[in-house]
């Protein structure tokens, strides 16, 4: 984001401040589908995942007035979700994650099968890897993928020092190259 788009997401949020629900809207717009995802995603359940859509929406216009502008509000943002969904999984100890393909189907060309199958199939390893990270390397991934965070914005998210989720995400993406290699060589 440059500094333009800085300056109108801080005029919304101001106007927002004042109890305008149309600025709210304008705010929240362009991170509605990364969130959305990001939270179907986790959670596995696109029903709850759109109750925790609501609730973060409802946290973040209570919070506005605590905002600070130092901080992206896209990190902001995606750190009440992230918080969210840990009280949610305490709540419903929740720990699989929707497949890649059914939260968000991808666009191919329907002229070509070949590649239909191919993303098909890429998409299946890509599946299986996510289900099988452990919990804080799916989380460093996803934030990583769906909220396009900085790497410390994660660390500060999720409260771990930078070279902790630096790692977390080094060890996804080479179980991800593997997984995607050996599906290659079959």
């Amino acid at each position: 984001m440059d500094r333009t788009d800085d300056n109108i997401e801080e005029k919304l949020i101001q106007r927002c401040r004042d109890g305008d629900g149309v600025a709210f809207e304008k705010l929240i717009r362009p991170y509605r589908t990364r969130l959305m995802s990001y939270l179907v995603r986790y959670c596995n359940d696109r029903a709850f995942a759109e109750d925790l859509f609501q609730e973060v929406l409802l946290r973040v216009w209570r919070s506005l007035p605590k905002y600070n502008h130092r901080n992206r509000f896209a990190a902001w943002l995606f750190g009440i979700a992230h918080n969210i969904l840990i009280d949610a999984e305490r709540r419903r100890k929740v720990r699989e994650i929707i497949t890649y393909a059914e939260a968000v189907p991808e666009q191919r060309e329907q002229n070509d099968p070949v590649a239909e199958v191919i993303a098909g199939e890429m998409q299946e390893v890509i599946n299986r890897v996510l289900t099988t990270l452990p919990e804080n390397q799916r989380r460093v991934f996803l934030l990583r993928q769906h909220g396009e965070l900085s790497f410390r914005e994660i660390a500060a998210v999720l409260r771990q020092p930078l070279n902790t989720v630096l790692g977390h995400m080094h060890y996804a993406v080479k179980k991800m190259k593997k997984a995607l290699e050996d599906h290659e060589e079959l």
